[in-house]
């Protein structure tokens, strides 16, 4: 059990379908975590850093195989697709500054917009569902966490260097990448369907396991929120920033 009580839960007797494609965006976004760390060891400069890289690639392909276990055994069809609307886009901005040889941008986005996004949002399923799901959702969720404690130590670095052109680089990559995870969790889908969900889109649908977009959105621009308080960026910046960001 989570620790959320029974009472605030919203435990189905049987899974309903928005179970499909909840694991259809986890299991695209591992996969998309999965090919950004792998791209990223082309441009460490240790081995440590190659390593770390390579790990943590197989780690999310591991959490990938995990989910789709997790449809398998639940009943619910899976879509696949790390080309779909908003996954490609992301694909597309980070392979951009892999190609610039930018290490810090990579893990501004991987392991600190991502990584915000996706610990949250597992958290969040985890509190609201029973038994083996909720239980990968949360040990994922807390292992995605893990992967932020290292990211974070290493950009303070860069921030004390030099604190402005560091927060002028993690304001523009908040435009590129922010603006489409925020896109991708809006009402209106601005930018159209994520080509992930088998029917309506999966907002509609959350109630009925006693979530939202609005909650998902705000769990995860707070988790964000406060990465970025803890690497050293201004409040007053990064508040501005997210107040931007699509609705």
């Amino acid at each position: 059990m989570s620790t959320a009580t029974q009472s605030q839960r919203h435990v189905p007797e049987h899974f309903p379908l928005v179970y499909a494609d909840i694991l259809s965006q986890a299991v695209t976004g591992e996969l998309i975590g999965m090919q950004n760390y792998a791209s990223l060891v082309e441009i460490c400069e240790s081995v440590e850093d190659m390593k770390d890289a390579v790990e943590h690639s197989a780690s999310e392909m591991g959490h990938a195989v995990a989910f789709q276990s997790a449809a398998q055994d639940i009943g619910v069809p899976v879509i696949v697709n790390p080309s779909a609307n908003y996954w490609g886009r992301i694909r597309a901005a980070f392979l951009e500054h892999v190609r610039a040889g930018d290490y810090s941008a990579c893990l501004i986005i991987q392991e600190v917009m991502l990584e915000s996004f996706a610990v949250s949002m597992y958290k969040a399923i985890a509190e609201v569902t029973e038994g083996e799901v909720g239980r990968i959702f949360g040990e994922i969720g807390t292992e995605e966490e893990s992967h932020l404690e290292h990211a974070i130590e290493e950009l303070q670095e860069e921030l004390e260097v030099d604190r402005d052109a560091f927060e002028d680089k993690v304001h523009a990559l908040h435009r590129q990448v922010m603006t489409i995870l925020a896109e991708m969790v809006s009402a209106k889908d601005p930018a159209g369907h994520c080509e992930l969900c088998a029917g309506d889109c999966v907002k509609d649908s959350l109630d009925q396991i006693g979530l939202s977009s609005a909650i998902l959105r705000g769990k995860a621009l707070n988790f964000y929120l406060s990465t970025l308080d803890r690497i050293g960026v201004r409040g007053e910046k990064s508040l501005e920033w997210v107040a931007n960001l699509p609705a």
